[in-house]
């Protein structure tokens, strides 16, 4: 079986990763994962499912053994490539919704930081880990945790390596469900974002993305900037007619 498989149905994408027995991150899956998303980055794809195989794990973490021997310089370059991958996931235009189906801990946790939602099992468990090791996250963790939920709750995730039920997990899942509503649930938030136009869809999580990072004001002027583009798109021009000639836009994703 693939490290990490991918399906497609009306333009949403479920990309499973299934590397038994935790679902362990090493260079084969960073390498897939890469190439899936840039694929389905530039095709006609709205939304994005990731999820795990199986009912234990959504993503154990990065695999230890590639920490065995590192010095202060390696682990440091190490890092940078983890956040890097988290970025280029943080940045890509299409939605992601992350479907965790169980244990989601270290960098199983700051990849689906990067992602727009988050949607749980009840039988999903959230651990910000890496202090149980004498170290700390280093894949954006102290960083966008803080951003997800509340700062001292994040704060004592991150200083307790504590893991906790997907319940306990406030604002930082968009729903927690039962594990057979998992993949329903998030197949019909995206088909709902789906139904509306990609050009739309693109830079409306453009401009919420930027939203955490730039002042107001430059915020708002990029919000201005895309609010212009998408009066330029076929899309903007057909969904202004429709809506004025009470009908449904035709959406054609231009």
């Amino acid at each position: 079986m693939p490290l990490v498989e991918l399906e497609k149905e009306n333009q949403v994408a479920v990309i499973t990763i299934n590397n038994p027995p935790a679902n362990a991150l090493n260079t084969e899956i960073f390498k897939t994962l890469r190439e899936m998303f840039t694929e389905l980055d530039q095709d006609d794809t709205k939304v994005i499912i990731l999820t795990g195989a199986g009912d234990r794990f959504f993503i154990g973490g990065a695999d230890i053994k590639q920490f065995t021997g590192l010095d202060a310089k390696t682990a440091e370059k190490l890092a940078r490539k983890g956040q890097e991958f988290t970025l280029f996931i943080e940045q890509l235009s299409k939605v992601i919704i992350v479907a965790v189906n169980g244990f989601c801990l270290g960098g199983g946790m700051e990849i689906s930081q990067a992602c727009d939602f988050i949607i749980a099992s009840e039988k999903a468990k959230f651990g910000q880990t890496e202090i149980k090791l004498g170290i700390i996250p280093g894949w954006g963790g102290t960083q966008r945790l803080l951003r997800w939920m509340d700062p001292q709750r994040a704060r004592e995730l991150i200083l307790t390596g504590e893991i906790v039920p997907a319940s306990e997990m406030g604002s930082f899942c968009y729903k927690v469900v039962t594990p057979d509503q998992l993949l329903p649930t998030a197949k019909e938030l995206a088909q709902r974002i789906a139904s509306h136009g990609l050009v739309a869809v693109k830079l409306a999580k453009m401009a919420m993305k930027q939203a955490l990072y730039l002042p107001l004001e430059e915020g708002l002027k990029l919000e201005a900037r895309y609010f212009g583009e998408t009066f330029a798109s076929e899309d903007g021009k057909e969904g202004v007619k429709a809506f004025i000639e009470k009908r449904k836009p035709k959406i054609v994703d231009r």
